[in-house]
């Protein structure tokens, strides 16, 4: 008589849960690979930015364009500059007050600007009826008796320019300069002198940041306009500046 067989009964198998477990485990290790290749990746494009940029303007201030070189700046070569495009702040819209306008600039001056090429730089910011005045000082700007760029001024101006740039409103241009008379071969009087420096300021905005020439008026004071009394070589040294109004009321220009 044959034997009857006994069905085969499968265990369970209570360790299917560890095959799951890997694949969760595997895939998180994949997650956290890429987050962190990712992350080295952003972090060398930021120092290959920062590299270039360090690059670009130690060429601007060496190599023949140095700062205490005696050669002045070429300001119409965009080779020959520090400018880089900073985040995007808007502007006050057309319409705001003055004191509206002068915050928001005072807010771009503190954050486009390191604080010691600002106090270098930036002699004064006020505003009155007509607009937002920046004074800026020619000393920082211009050589004694001259009209040419120094080559240090052109981190300040062009963080300047791309602010004025996105006011988008009419700019007033004043040169100003002490009692001292000047006679030189170029300027017979200190009228020439603030004229063409003011009219510089102008052409460099023009050529550098696109402004139309429509929105700008260089205007010459000469020593007409004080600030202090000329009375010491440092308020005479305030006395020599730029001034640059941004309308903000009504002007005919």
């Amino acid at each position: 008589m044959a034997s009857k067989r006994r069905p085969h009964v499968e265990h369970e198998n209570h360790d299917r849960w560890l095959v799951s477990y890997a694949d969760f485990i595997t895939l998180l290790f994949a997650f956290f690979t890429v987050l962190y290749a990712t992350s080295q990746a952003d972090l060398k494009k930021q120092e290959e930015f920062e590299q270039s940029f360090k690059k670009q303007f130690a060429g601007f201030v060496s190599s023949g364009n140095g700062v205490g070189q005696g050669h002045e700046v070429d300001e119409f070569n965009p080779k020959n500059t520090a400018f880089v495009k900073l985040p995007i702040e808007r502007f006050p819209a057309s319409g705001s007050g003055a004191r509206e306008v002068e915050d928001h600039v005072e807010r771009r001056l503190e954050r486009d600007l390191p604080e010691a090429e600002r106090k270098e730089t930036v002699t004064g910011l006020q505003h009155d009826a007509v607009g937002v005045k920046i004074q800026l000082a020619a000393n920082k700007l211009f050589p004694s008796g001259s009209a040419e760029l120094k080559p240090e001024s052109a981190l300040a101006l062009d963080r300047i320019g791309q602010l004025l740039k996105d006011a988008n409103r009419k700019l007033i241009i004043e040169g100003h300069t002490d009692d001292l008379p000047i006679k030189n071969e170029k300027f017979p009087s200190n009228w020439e002198l603030s004229a063409a420096r003011a009219t510089k300021i102008v052409r460099y905005l023009a050529a550098r940041h696109k402004i139309s020439p429509a929105q700008m008026v260089p205007v010459a004071y000469a020593d007409q306009k004080p600030v202090v009394p000329n009375d010491s070589e440092s308020n005479r040294a305030r006395n020599r500046r730029i001034e640059i109004k941004i309308v903000t009321g009504s002007a005919d220009l």
